[in-house]
């Protein structure tokens, strides 16, 4: 009797991981063939930067044609964008899309825990993972930052694939230095390593960063410089503070107050207050070893604390979504859970920030009404807190319970 000898696992991998390399360069095709990037600003302000580096000017004095934006980031940034600077924009702009729609299907795989993946086979997972993938581009950040060339799904996906991974893995935290260096705001990571004592993780962070600092002074020393000594203190380079798509406690009181006085004194107690709570959350959910739990919630310090962060800066929500669902499933059982996936991802597939007044400070006139859409991001990251911190004690329980009670074996 002849048997049919089953795929080997590499196999299944390797078929797994061309299906979805292949659906991402397909989504970015569609999305290039379908005119929906616009003009691609931030993806031709990242070939500016490298290109200045090139062919000058000098990379700060570098402004966007036609827009006179400027170059905001570190010289390493810079440095990282010249083989995008090198060749034509459409290869550039597919290159570039193709790497972010990777970067949500790897933060997919790398948010849905183990339990998950359990009950879906190998050969359903590339099934699994593009489905899940192609819907996220209807998401609000997620759009945004395909429609603009961000770079936050990929410092994102770096984030979370570094810490995710096993205390002694090989250097382990590098990769968030290394994000660090490219764009300040995952900084507050930092601090989360601190608080849970991750020593290891933190030094080689401290490493990464310091590393492309040096890259940046040994191939732009006077950009470098002047970047560390001058660029870095003007908040006025990164854009207009009141913006809708500013969706930061910054934002949301010069949005109410504009320019009062008790406007920046209050976003600094605010943004304390608010970094040290997420902090001492981020913390229980990490020593319950609920990783991507604690990840999701510490990037709330950075969304709420930083100056700026723009709408796909959001994109943590993917994570932070996962979180949301398994902490309500573990207090409150299946339904709610279910229920709480589709109302937390369908409201940014709704965009409610864009359905109300926007630009040319029509922010500073919203009625009380019109500030809930308008500040939705914030108010659905709030809630999201309170269920986290609400559902973290059965969380640390549950830890506990299973190892006083380890399975029989």
């Amino acid at each position: 009797m002849t048997t049919t000898t089953p795929a080997s696992p590499p196999t299944d991998r390797r078929r797994t991981l061309i299906w979805i390399a292949g659906t991402a360069a397909f989504v970015a095709l569609v999305l290039w063939a379908a005119n929906l990037y616009g003009s691609m600003i931030d993806l031709r302000v990242y070939r500016m930067g490298g290109d200045a580096l090139l062919h000058g000017p000098a990379l700060y004095d570098a402004k966007l044609p036609g827009i006179g934006l400027p170059f905001t980031y570190p010289p390493f940034a810079a440095i990282a964008m010249v083989p995008l600077a090198a060749v034509p924009f459409g290869v550039a702009l597919v290159i570039w899309t193709t790497a972010s729609v990777l970067c949500i299907t790897l933060l997919w795989r790398a948010s849905l825990p183990k339990t998950f993946w359990s009950f879906v086979t190998q050969r359903k997972r590339a099934a699994v993972l593009i489905v899940l993938t192609m819907v996220s581009v209807a998401l609000e950040p997620v759009f945004e930052t395909l429609h603009f060339g961000q770079i936050n799904l990929l410092l994102t996906a770096m984030i979370v694939l570094d810490l995710i991974r096993p205390n002694d893995a090989r250097l382990r935290g590098f990769w968030l230095g290394v994000t660090i260096g490219v764009k300040l705001t995952p900084l507050p990571f930092l601090a989360l390593l601190v608080v849970t004592k991750q020593w290891k993780a933190l030094r080689n962070a401290v490493f990464g960063l310091l590393a492309t600092v040096a890259i940046g002074f040994a191939l732009a020393p006077r950009q470098s410089w002047r970047y560390w000594t001058e660029v870095v203190f003007d908040a006025n380079r990164v854009g207009g503070i009141t913006f809708t798509g500013n969706q930061s406690l910054n934002g949301f009181l010069h949005r109410i107050g504009n320019t009062a006085s008790w406007v920046q004194p209050t976003w600094f107690v605010a943004s304390v207050i608010v970094g040290l709570a997420v902090l001492w959350l981020a913390r229980k959910y990490w020593l319950a070893d609920e990783r991507v739990t604690a990840i999701a919630v510490m990037a709330l310090a950075v969304l709420y604390a930083s100056p700026i962060s723009w709408s796909h800066h959001w994109v943590w929500i993917i994570p932070l979504g996962v979180a949301l669902i398994r902490s309500v499933n573990r207090v409150w059982g299946l339904n709610p859970a279910v229920a709480t996936g589709i109302l937390w991802y369908g409201l940014f597939v709704l965009r409610l920030i864009w359905l109300v007044p926007f630009r040319d400070d029509r922010e500073l006139d919203w009625t009380f009404w019109q500030a809930i859409p308008g500040n939705s991001h914030l108010l659905l990251g709030a809630i999201a807190f309170i269920v986290l911190a609400i559902t973290s004690g059965s969380t640390a329980n549950q830890v506990e319970n299973s190892k006083n009670n380890p399975p029989a074996v």
